[in-house]
């Protein structure tokens, strides 16, 4: 009996905790993975759903994608578009993803591994989360290596 009720307190335990999100509201680990889903596919109409309109999108550095960019159309412009033409065959492979609840949301720091024709190397980036939506993005990027394999 002692063993039944041990059991029912864990899975009640699990049970509360699993349900820590409203019905529909997902994760900000799962949108910043969808984001890096469509944004991988190339369907920029859903990756600028997942983000808010005063997104702050930082790229460090002197590359050509380099700056802060505003919003999404700014971000698919200056970045997305940039990226194939001085690294082909970039990918992004999630290595480790942590989440950090904030007061006025939540901030995801995701490790890559970044590969790209003569680029293998790792990548930090960060994304702060405000209403279900990604508000900022900065990436602390391995620009040295990313210099050395552009294509120029």
């Amino acid at each position: 009996m002692k063993k039944l009720i041990f059991l029912f307190l864990i899975i009640t335990s699990v049970s509360l905790n699993a349900g820590h999100h409203k019905a529909g509201e997902l994760a900000s680990e799962e949108i910043v993975k969808m984001a890096y889903s469509t944004f991988a596919s190339g369907d920029t109409d859903a990756w600028s759903k997942l983000h808010t309109e005063d997104l702050k999108f930082s790229i460090y550095g002197q590359l050509p994608h380099s700056g802060i960019h505003l919003g999404t159309e700014a971000t698919i412009k200056n970045v997305f578009e940039v990226i194939p033409k001085f690294w082909p065959n970039f990918k992004l492979e999630i290595k480790n993803i942590d989440t950090v609840k904030t007061k006025s949301g939540s901030t995801v720091y995701v490790l890559h591994k970044m590969t790209a024709d003569n680029l293998d190397t790792s990548a930090l980036h960060m994304f702060t989360l405000k209403n279900g939506k990604i508000n900022s993005f900065s990436a602390f990027d391995d620009y040295d290596s990313m210099r050395k394999a552009m294509v120029k």
